[in-house]
């Protein structure tokens, strides 16, 4: 800012809040526009493609087959305890009759033949219940596998309907992402074309800092509520579209940077004189300040003060396009930046388009 006046610099400044506050309502009120929009993006479910009563009946009995199941669990769970029962008592009545039949044998008395009868008879009583215990284990173990094996098919039967309607559900995903993305264009692409306009044919104008806010607001618009929207199918869209803008970027630059050296080249040819009215004033003298020749910008010999602080030219004109860098003031002699409008010894007014003497 050494170069440039306070106020100016203030001015851009404070211009630059303004674009920027600018272009922040604008994007608020285009958030607001797009909100609005019926058709800004409808939610779609994969259940609506699906035959809802068919469905519908297959969850019900795979709600009924899970409440089946858990019955059978606690029956299995029940019959699992009886046959453990029935064997542990089958087991102690054995023991016992073994313990009981040694005594007898040992006493060899006539009169336990009976009782023997009798304890036989129990113990196969016990162990037929035994068996029917495990009978009624087996049984409910097997309808336990067909309820399993009913739940898979109907879970398989479930998954059957989803995948019938996984097509036209994507098919209506992508119709959809097209919709939205037609319709964010339709809004969008007039405002990048206003903004391209003004760019080329209002960027000098004095009303520059309210159209950039404009331009700002159309770039936005463009990357946040456009670009994300592209439409993938494969990723070529976006593929594509990348290449094109990238392509496009490099066309501009290239034309943009062809046209700047043959501007210059041109300004080369072109009298003193008429260098010096084109060259902005500002600009003229940060560029000498820097050591810089505001005619072919290119960098002129200088060299550092004592204590390094500034730079001072070691020549009066630019040694490469001969543009005249300083002046001597014709009042006092004093040799100083030949844009200056006034000399800073005498304060006489410089004559910028004379040569050194």
């Amino acid at each position: 800012m050494k170069a440039a006046r306070r106020p100016m610099f203030w001015y851009k400044l404070v211009m630059w809040l303004v674009s920027i506050v600018l272009s922040a309502l604008l994007i608020q009120l285009g958030s607001l526009v797009m909100s609005d929009v019926p058709t800004a993006g409808k939610r779609i479910d994969q259940r609506d493609f699906i035959d809802v009563s068919r469905m519908e009946t297959v969850e019900a009995q795979i709600k009924t087959n899970r409440t089946m199941l858990e019955a059978k669990a606690d029956d299995i769970a029940d019959a699992q305890f009886l046959l453990e029962s029935r064997s542990l008592d089958y087991e102690t009545q054995r023991q016992n009759f073994q313990s009981w039949i040694q005594t007898r044998n040992a006493t060899q008395a006539d009169s336990q033949n009976d009782e023997v009868t009798e304890r036989v008879q129990l113990i196969e009583a016990i162990k037929l219940a035994e068996r029917d215990a495990e009978q009624n284990v087996a049984t409910l173990n097997q309808e336990r596998l067909v309820l399993e094996a009913n739940s898979r098919d109907l879970t398989a039967e479930k998954q059957e309907l989803r995948d019938d309607a996984r097509d036209p559900y994507d098919r209506a995903i992508k119709l959809e992402v097209l919709k939205v993305f037609l319709l964010r264009l339709a809004l969008t692409l007039p405002l990048i074309l206003v903004s391209i306009w003004l760019v080329m044919k209002k960027r000098g104008s004095i009303y520059w800092p309210v159209y950039r806010s404009f331009v700002l607001f159309s770039l936005f618009a463009f990357f946040v509520e456009l670009v994300p929207y592209l439409p993938s199918y494969g990723g070529y869209i976006r593929v594509v579209v990348g290449i094109a803008l990238a392509l496009g970027f490099a066309h501009f630059a290239i034309k943009g940077m062809r046209r700047y050296l043959d501007a210059k080249q041109a300004e080369e040819q072109r009298p003193e004189t008429e260098k010096r009215k084109a060259i902005e004033y500002e600009t003229a003298v940060k560029k000498i300040s820097d050591g810089q020749c505001p005619s072919c910008d290119r960098q002129f010999p200088t060299e550092k003060s004592a204590k390094g602080e500034t730079a001072k030219s070691t020549v009066d004109f630019c040694v490469h396009c001969g543009f005249c860098l300083y002046n001597n003031c014709q009042n006092c002699g004093t040799r100083d930046n030949s844009f200056y409008h006034f000399c800073g010894t005498c304060g006489e007014t410089s004559k910028t388009d004379e040569p050194v003497t």
